[in-house]
Parts: C-alpha cells; sequence; structure tokens
C-alpha cells in the first residue's frame, strides 16, 4: 500500500523504459536457478525504470534492464556468498555503491539490510522530498552523547512522535515539530531541521 506523498513522489520524478515483461524476467531468474518470488516481480514491475541521482551519480532502479551501465543486459546480478539469503542487485549503479533485495523484498544497502521493502525505503524518501518542497533544509551530525540519547528515549519521550509509514524495524522517523526531523537506525541518530533555525532536542540545542 502506498501513501498518496509516494504517488505524488514517484509522479514527478521521470520513468526510463524498464522491462515489464513477465516470461522474460522469470526466464532471467530461472536461467540463474534463482526464485522468482512475489516480492521481486512486484519490485521489477513497480520501480524498474525510476531512478535518483546521489553525489553526481544516477542509480537506476531494476534489477533487469536492456541497457544498463554496470549490470549485464537482460540478466541477473547476484551474490550468493549466502545461500540462504541471496542478494539481488536491484539498482543500476556503481559497484561501490551495491543496493540489493533479497528474496522477501528487504532492501539492503552495502550488504545491511535498511528498509524492511523497496517501498517503504521510498516512502522515506517522499517524505525528505514533501518536506523539502515548501522550505530548505540542512542535515545535522548528531554527537555521540546526542545519538545516545535518542536510542535512549525511542520508547519514551521520542514514541509519540514517531512517523508510522515512514518508519519500520530497520529505521525510525520523528517528526519532533514542523522544523525538525531524527532518523534513527541500529548504526546511528542523524537530524534534519530547517535550514537557518535553531532547534531544541530534549536539553541540546542545535
Amino acid at each position: 500500500m502506498r501513501t498518496k506523498t509516494l504517488m505524488k513522489y514517484l509522479a514527478s520524478i521521470p520513468r526510463r523504459p524498464y522491462v515489464s515483461n513477465e516470461e522474460v524476467i522469470r526466464n532471467a531468474f530461472e536461467r540463474n536457478q534463482l526464485m522468482l518470488t512475489d516480492a521481486l516481480l512486484d519490485f521489477q514491475l513497480q520501480y524498474a525504470g525510476y531512478y535518483h541521482q546521489h553525489k553526481g551519480e544516477v542509480f537506476i532502479y531494476g534489477m533487469l534492464h536492456e541497457k544498463s551501465t554496470y549490470l549485464p543486459s537482460l540478466d541477473i546480478d547476484f551474490d550468493d556468498d549466502n545461500p540462504q539469503d541471496v542478494l539481488h542487485t536491484c539498482m543500476d549503479c556503481l559497484p561501490s555503491e551495491m543496493r540489493a533485495l533479497n528474496k522477501q523484498g528487504v532492501f539492503y544497502n552495502d550488504y545491511r539490510p535498511v528498509a524492511e521493502s523497496f517501498t517503504k525505503y521510498l516512502e522515506q524518501r517522499a517524505f525528505r522530498w514533501k518536506l523539502s518542497q515548501e522550505v530548505e533544509w540542512e542535515t545535522i551530525n548528531l554527537p555521540t552523547h546526542v545519538q545516545e540519547a535518542v536510542k535512549e528515549e525511542q520508547s519514551g519521550k521520542l514514541e509519540e512522535y514517531m512517523v508510522v509509514e515512514v518508519s519500520d524495524q530497520y529505521a525510525r522517523i520523528y517528526q519532533l515539530n514542523q522544523g525538525l526531523v531524527i532518523k534513527s537506525t541500529q548504526e546511528q541518530a542523524i537530524a534534519w531541521k530547517i535550514a537557518g533555525t535553531r532547534q531544541q532536542l530534549f536539553y541540546f540545542d542545535l
């Protein structure tokens, strides 16, 4: 189920021609002796061809591409070092920027699970996109002691501010007010605030 924000976000970005023929997709998986699950097929049909840019690099969504820069054409690139959790490359991008899905559709960044699904990942992108349509935001790299305070208060003071539709077991997003957003993962907590403003997080000035 996609939110209206995600649908508006997708409508705002271009979509390149993509492989949508299910027989072609299934043949590519069978050729590599891989299981094509509903989660993987849904990803290819719903999101292949969309793309975003980051630090000058283009990330084109899709496991199967007719023409690609870094991936084999009309074939599947995958990592089966762990046979119990094969990772299927899901973006045509620099190999060092590895993005992948497992058979359940969990989204991986650099071999770490970061979202329960690609839809959830895009919901988080769409959430930030919506915020940026109105005002300019800046990223705050929180000091270690502030990050620790965030993690300690996730089930306490922060819980009522959680944005449920963009949060999951891998990342929790909190909007404390109209000008301050916190993202907390297992590895770190980061914040965004409206550029040029002063914000208060607990008893810390940001």
